[in-house]
């Protein structure tokens, strides 16, 4: 069997103008791989982008989070999770709708890392007539048949009262 590798006699990077040639230095160092690792780089690969775009959603609630307690007396956060492809904050088109739902375990874990001390949940809240968002879960049951299901929506919150 023959090897195609060639890292012993390449050309020199200068053109020929001298130097020294046959230097391995012009490819990165290959690593052997073996068979189980090669089936494994698919997962690897998924999960390294995974908590990429975690990093990057957690991030940006961060952000959010300190500008709020920095700019209001409010303390508390409510971060809408987008039920449709287009964000209203931004008006930009969400490339993934489903993300966070998906995902809510490690992003609310990176959040309570990140908050120690405060209350970070995955909430469902309904806004009421005096324009405060409540709680659908923390209601009283005598009330839920007068909640109207089509103005809650589902929420990031992380309160530090």
């Amino acid at each position: 069997m023959s090897s195609f590798c060639f890292v012993d006699k390449m050309p020199s990077s200068n053109n020929g103008k001298g130097g020294k040639g046959g230097s391995s230095n012009w490819m990165l160092p290959l690593q052997p791989i073996s068979r189980d690792s090669l089936r494994g780089l698919k997962a690897a690969k998924d999960e390294e982008v995974l908590w990429e775009k975690v990093k990057n959603c957690v991030t940006q609630l961060h952000t959010a989070i300190l500008r709020k307690a920095e700019s209001s007396t409010d303390t508390f956060y409510h971060y809408q999770l987008p039920s449709f492809p287009i964000s209203k904050a931004t008006r930009l088109p969400v490339p993934e709708p489903e993300f966070h739902r998906d995902n809510m375990k490690l992003i609310l874990d990176e959040l309570q890392i990140l908050f120690p001390d405060c209350l970070v949940e995955h909430a469902t809240l309904v806004r009421a007539q005096d324009g405060k968002l409540y709680d659908i879960s923390k209601l009283d049951d005598k009330m839920l048949p007068f909640i109207n299901r089509q103005q809650s929506a589902e929420y990031i919150v992380v309160d530090w009262s």
